[in-house]
């Protein structure tokens, strides 16, 4: 799919009149239950079974009948240590209701359950519904346990379509990704983490885009899949549990969200500021602008980032190198400043490399921001402070009481996995980010993995929360962090963190967004821009290349991440003098950081409106580790105060003359950015 102009048809629809109330109805013939309006009609078989006969968005038909008969799964626990999976092939279907507020209709569907021989039927209930002159179904799922039980897992809902013609698949990882739609594909999107950074999950095609959001307001951790087998595609939302969701008075388990599912046939982005840019900004993370989140005017007007590693003259030579060569305030993320090896002895970080402080103290006193590295979530089950501080207790546990671990290459030695709702832990944070302010003297720190690593559930006993999944891992790092910021953090230094899952958005003042997945069969498209760009910082694009930025890459990633908003760079500055090529490189990134230098009027704070692809001289190259693209590329922003500027930038080593959507030709030298203001018609040249 190619992204031209597409300049939000929503906000000027928002303007005209609004239309009449569209009533909601339920009505019953030909063996089915229809529920419908204006927007939307769903036809469920009323002849004994649950199916979805019939499901039209805008007149559009999406439904494939005969693959809708188990829209879900729960998993028990019970008193003795059963735990049964339960679907609707294994319960007896009780019909189902109509349900009638003010402003909306809904049925209910029942199927009853024997989960022992009491002679009781323990129900479980499915109620869609659908307000008036609203465009999006709402789905939700209730069930009745016995004493002394619980459900641990479900699958909800689990909705099939029919496969569509060269559908294109699209998930919220990093920046958001767009993946062809393949016979037998799966394709997972696990939230909150890189991998999802946002809920919801879409599937573009000529029938429309199918849109499938959890509107989780407290981030629980949550598997969004989307399948296609057989010609279905099926979307569904699995889910470790919170036991305690099961509510042990009234026996009674409750999904504690909505999940809301549409289709329009104005595309994927059409989709996601329509629908989901309304439910971020009514959440806990998204209510609040930039100019809202008294975040450090210097952090606002950073441009360029640096990734530091090591002590030795070859690393200094190159910071100050640098910091000569793009006019200084170059925020410098460091690594292995320290005496162990990555990955770790966390989190022994102590006592430091000597060289260090002075190197920070020479570092700041040329204008420049230092901020070291520490891990949020990893504890070495080897380190002295382990044994000292009882990590054990602070470590999650599975259900069998077995730690997590993980092993990097990096390391080969296993870390084990803390729960952020330790207190151990958490003074361990604190007091860490103590230290480096008042004894290194940094602007601040990075905490790494806590906005990129999807949560555990944790059946620890000792633990401060329900066992299982839930809510407890976004609320005990938005506490965590929120203390740290309150009562830790020194005036106008900042602390942020790996990669952009939204929950934690507040919890940090700029996000580094690198693990956005790439490759020639996965495209990164701006999806997560568009909800977003108004609320929240970044750095960076994808993980900069680490020996040799001279193949292609380097400028392609630094031109989609002006194009994004995102702070340039974040590239090992010893690899932009390592030859004469890499001197071209280095004036590239120069170049882009010296005109945004003078946009952060528009990008700090104002709106992604749209991609732009110019026509005319604008080959396709092969880009090494992301595939074909132009290399010329542009969009569409708004300030806060409703300017319109066009960016455009052209990554290769030669002049083009393009067509702007609008019809302007535009020449555009070698690696070099423009912007067009497009009510003023005139260009802003690097």
């Amino acid at each position: 799919m190619t992204y031209k102009l597409v300049i939000s048809a929503i906000i000027a629809s928002s303007l005209s009149a609004l239309p009449a109330i569209a009533k909601t109805s339920v009505t019953k013939g030909n063996g089915t239950v229809r529920i419908a309006n204006e927007h939307v009609a769903m036809e469920f078989a009323d002849n004994g079974s649950f199916d979805i006969v019939s499901m039209k968005f805008a007149g559009t038909e999406m439904a494939k009948p005969g693959d809708n008969r188990q829209p879900w799964s729960l998993t028990y626990l019970g008193e003795q240590g059963e735990t049964p999976t339960i679907e609707p092939r294994y319960a007896v279907y009780h019909g189902w209701r109509e349900e009638d507020c003010d402003t909306s209709k809904a049925i209910v569907f029942s199927w009853h359950t024997r989960l022992k021989y009491d002679g009781n039927n323990y129900p479980v209930e499915m109620r869609v519904s659908l307000d008036d002159n609203a465009d999006l179904l709402r789905w939700n799922l209730s069930a009745n346990v016995p004493d002394n039980w619980t459900i641990t897992n479900f699958v909800f809902p689990n909705i099939a379509i029919d496969s569509p013609v060269e559908g294109k698949v699209i998930t919220p990882g990093g920046w958001g990704n767009e993946y062809a739609l393949k016979e037998n594909g799966d394709y997972e999107a696990n939230y909150p983490s890189w991998n999802a950074s946002m809920q919801m999950i879409m599937l573009d095609s000529k029938k429309g885009t199918f849109y499938f959001s959890p509107e989780d307001r407290n981030a629980c951790g949550k598997m969004m899949r989307i399948r296609e087998k057989d010609g279905a595609v099926s979307f569904r939302t699995e889910v470790a549990a919170s036991y305690g969701w099961t509510d042990k008075a009234s026996h009674r388990f409750n999904v504690p969200w909505t999940t809301v599912t549409g289709t329009t046939a104005g595309g994927w982005s059409e989709a996601a500021v329509k629908w989901y840019r309304p439910f971020a900004l009514s959440t806990p993370w998204g209510s609040k602008t930039l100019k809202e989140r008294n975040i450090p005017e210097w952090l606002e007007k950073k441009d360029l980032w640096m990734r530091a590693k090591y002590l030795g003259d070859t690393t200094v030579v190159a910071v100050n190198k640098a910091i000569d060569y793009f006019g200084g305030s170059i925020c410098f993320h460091w690594y292995f400043w320290h005496h162990h090896s990555y990955d770790s002895h966390y989190p022994d970080y102590f006592p430091a490399n000597p060289k260090f402080e002075p190197i920070v103290r020479q570092v700041r006193n040329r204008g420049c921001q230092v901020l070291p590295y520490i891990n949020g979530r990893l504890w070495d089950p080897g380190t002295e402070s382990y044994a000292a501080r009882n990590g054990k207790d602070a470590s999650c546990r599975r259900p069998d009481g077995a730690l997590y671990t993980e092993v990097y290459p990096t390391s080969i030695v296993p870390n084990t996995v803390t729960c952020p709702s330790s207190p151990i832990w958490k003074n361990i944070i604190l007091e860490l980010a103590d230290s480096i302010q008042d004894r290194l003297h940094t602007n601040g720190l990075y905490i790494d993995q806590v906005a990129a690593a999807a949560p555990y559930p944790c059946y620890a006993s000792n633990h401060n929360h329900p066992a299982g999944g839930g809510e407890f891992w976004y609320n005990s790092y938005r506490d965590m962090m929120a203390e740290l910021r309150e009562s830790h953090l020194r005036k106008d230094n900042i602390v942020f963190s790996e990669e952009n899952a939204e929950c934690y958005i507040p919890c940090f003042d700029i996000l580094l967004t690198v693990n956005t997945p790439h490759n020639p069969d996965c495209r990164i498209v701006p999806l997560f821009p568009l909800i977003y760009s108004d609320r929240v910082l970044t750095c960076a694009y994808t993980y900069s290349p680490y020996t040799d930025v001279t193949k292609g890459e380097f400028r392609y990633q630094n031109m989609q991440c002006f194009l994004y908003g995102s702070q340039l760079g974040w590239v090992d500055p010893r690899l932009l003098w390592v030859n004469e090529k890499a001197e071209y490189e280095a004036l590239f990134l120069r170049n882009l950081t010296n005109l945004r230098k003078k946009q952060h009027d528009v990008f700090t704070g104002g709106r992604y409106i749209a991609e732009v692809i110019p026509t005319g001289d604008n080959p396709i190259v092969d880009v090494h580790t992301f595939g074909k693209d132009y290399v010329i590329k542009g969009a569409i922003w708004e300030s806060p105060k409703g300017k319109r500027v066009m960016y455009v930038v052209n990554s290769d080593s030669v002049t083009h003359t393009v067509t702007l959507p609008d019809g302007k030709s535009l020449t555009i030298e070698p690696i070099t950015a423009q912007a067009e203001f497009p009510v003023h018609g005139f260009f802003e040249k690097c």
